[in-house]
């Protein structure tokens, strides 16, 4: 947070503070609802992927402390990568008795299919994108290729030579049994019976930020498409992504005035968009994420095994 203050404010003097907090304070009150609306809506389709991805491995939990470990996770939003969400399959482990060959591809297929939704995103916004893609189409193509890696996965002998390539090594050996039961459940997850699904859920979960994108850029004033905006919302989504940066912190908000600037929209104004975005999309979060971890560390950290019995985390469910 820290680093978010020192980036926010760098960026602020980059392009004026004077016309950034004027154009902030200027922006319409009444956004903010439809704002949080269009964030929680996002969360909330994505809490019932997380709940259906737990059914089809067999694990059963009571939907309270199913929620409760679920957005208590978003405090992790602002980890690199959102790497630091990979705490819930801990939990699930050490609190409701589900093995981490279970728990770990859970969280691995939620960020498999949220790129796959912001890349489709992307992908339907360029098709009204008008500016150049100059520096853009490198990274764009490396998101391409995404698909193309997990087809390959769905191939057994190639999960197959994974595990033994990685079993290989001394120190992972012993592990070898836990890899293959995780490739096996992440390769459930992400074959074709999940995939359909899976993939639309989070396509509108994501489709719910980029109308919020839109609606900053109409309470600036800012003469922004709705398929524009979705292109500007997912791309910088997606750079910042790849950036491994925690939260995407810089660069998805460079990426955002970078882009707003090839539509003629002066840097101060997409600095304010960026801002405004964010705001209601990764630091909402934060804020999700904490109201639901302090009224809950003793569910989360008590000392048993589990509250209420362990979980079971059976064969999938039909």
């Amino acid at each position: 947070m820290a680093a978010t203050a020192v980036v926010y404010v760098a960026g602020a003097a980059f392009v004026g503070w004077g016309d950034l907090r004027s154009r902030l304070g200027d922006f319409p009150a009444h956004l903010y609802l439809p704002l949080a609306g269009l964030s929680l809506a996002n969360y909330g389709l994505r809490f019932l992927r997380w709940e259906l991805f737990l059914r089809r491995l067999g694990i059963r939990l009571d939907p309270g402390k199913s929620a409760v470990l679920y957005f208590s996770a978003y405090l992790m939003v602002i980890t690199p990568g959102k790497i630091g969400e990979v705490f819930k399959a801990g939990l699930l482990r050490e609190r409701f008795g589900v093995p981490l060959a279970h728990g770990l591809p859970v969280v691995l297929a939620e960020r498999v299919y949220d790129f796959l939704g912001v890349l489709l995103l992307a992908a339907a916004g360029l098709a009204a994108w008008p500016g150049p893609l100059v520096g853009l189409r490198s990274g764009l193509l490396a998101a391409a290729a995404v698909p193309a890696l997990l087809a390959l996965f769905q191939v057994r002998p190639v999960r197959n030579r994974l595990v033994a390539r990685v079993a290989a090594r001394r120190q992972l050996a012993r592990y070898r049994d836990s890899l293959e039961g995780a490739t096996e459940s992440l390769g459930r997850l992400l074959g074709p019976a999940d995939a359909f699904w899976a993939v639309i859920l989070s396509t509108l979960a994501w489709a719910a930020e980029c109308v919020g994108m839109w609606l900053a850029c109409q309470g600036l004033g800012l003469e922004v498409t709705f398929g524009e905006a979705t292109f500007v919302y997912a791309a910088g989504t997606l750079v910042g992504s790849l950036s491994f940066l925690p939260g995407g912190l810089g660069g998805t908000e460079a990426t955002i005035v970078w882009l707003l600037g090839r539509l003629a929209v002066p840097d101060s104004a997409g600095a304010a968009a960026a801002l405004v975005i964010r705001l209601f999309t990764l630091w909402l979060a934060v804020a999700v994420g904490l109201a639901f971890w302090a009224p809950s560390r003793r569910l989360l950290l008590e000392t048993e095994t589990t509250a209420s019995g362990p979980a079971k985390a059976g064969p999938p469910a039909p």
